[in-house]
């Protein structure tokens, strides 16, 4: 993926960029994944329609403006990493999600994606919250934990960018919030 997370972080030491996105309009959400749409299901075990949230690869959401959030996991962080991808795009372009090679862009609508992700699309964005992890042991306490980021809009409806949330794993997911496992996690607002 050609260096683009040389400027990630977890979302608690980037407070002030993802508070830089509370309050834009959302446009659209498109996962970056490693396979064509089409073969997702195969390789994840899901259907289509679970494409666009359980694919392996990044998200980017691209807000009014040109500002663009990149989102995706660090297993050795076990957390949720975010940066900023319209500036990446601005600083070296062949690095951007958009035009590396070897991933595949899969739209929030459509067959590969649920019904609930298109609504998003022209919604505000009006809060966002960390949620961490209680750790088990001595190692994972070391870690950050931040295993998921929520996105709440004008309308009250959220989704989570999450580190999974979705079965327990180290995988990258993006959450309607009927699909987070039932797990005990401390909600922090950052906006």
């Amino acid at each position: 993926m050609n260096g683009i997370f040389s400027t990630f972080g977890v979302p608690s030491k980037s407070i002030d960029l993802l508070r830089s996105y509370v309050g834009k309009r959302i446009l659209r959400l498109v996962r970056y994944s490693w396979w064509p749409a089409e073969e997702v299901a195969s390789h994840c075990g899901t259907r289509d329609e679970q494409a666009f949230s359980l694919t392996a690869g990044p998200l980017a959401i691209y807000f009014e403006g040109g500002a663009i959030l990149g989102l995706t996991s660090d297993p050795s962080r076990a957390s949720v990493i975010v940066w900023d991808e319209a500036a990446q795009k601005a600083s070296d372009g062949a690095s951007a999600l958009d035009q590396d090679k070897e991933l595949c862009a899969i739209a929030d609508s459509g067959r590969f994606a649920a019904r609930g992700w298109r609504h998003f699309n022209g919604r505000t964005l009006s809060e966002l919250a960390i949620l961490k992890r209680a750790g088990k042991n001595a190692k994972e306490e070391a870690r950050p934990r931040e295993v998921g980021l929520r996105f709440r809009c004008d309308d009250g409806t959220s989704f989570v960018a999450s580190h999974g949330l979705h079965d327990g794993t180290d995988d990258f997911s993006v959450l309607e919030e009927s699909q987070l496992i039932d797990v005990k996690l401390e909600e922090i607002p950052i906006s």
